[in-house]
């Protein structure tokens, strides 16, 4: 049986769908970017899917509230004046929208962290990533 986290995951997953957002048609490569892998979430401490980015992705600027909640991610260092957007964040492909629900889904949900370069995310995700993504991957309850 899935447990609640899982479910709250695919849930969201649902209702994002149910909103016209679908998931990405491509996947990149394994290898490209940097890639995080479970031991390493599991040596940082995290506790959740936000804890375990803002803690492992070095090449990116967390914004959070006054009251720690998430407001935006960013790339470190210089950018295009044109692109003033954050870095998009994907769960098993599909986009999230509101980077709030990354504080209520548990690390020890994530398989691994794929960070792609703006270079290499544009050749999956478009023109908007030129500041790169983040690609969150998590554990197949099925085995």
């Amino acid at each position: 049986m899935p447990s609640r986290s899982r479910l709250c995951l695919i849930g969201s997953i649902l209702a994002l769908s149910a909103c016209g957002i679908k998931p990405s048609q491509t996947a990149p490569n394994r290898t490209l970017g940097t890639i995080i892998t479970r031991d390493q979430i599991e040596e940082s401490g995290a506790r959740t899917m936000w804890d375990a980015i803002t803690r492992l992705v070095r090449f990116a600027q967390f914004q959070e509230s006054g009251l720690g909640s998430p407001q935006g991610v960013r790339r470190r260092g210089s950018s295009s004046v044109l692109l003033d957007e954050d870095m998009p964040i994907y769960i098993d492909r599909v986009r999230v929208i509101n980077i709030q629900l990354l504080t209520s889904l548990l690390a020890r949900h994530i398989e691994r962290i794929q960070v792609l370069s703006g270079l290499e995310a544009t050749t999956y995700f478009g023109t908007n990533s030129g500041d790169g993504v983040i690609l969150i991957y998590t554990i197949d309850p099925t085995g």
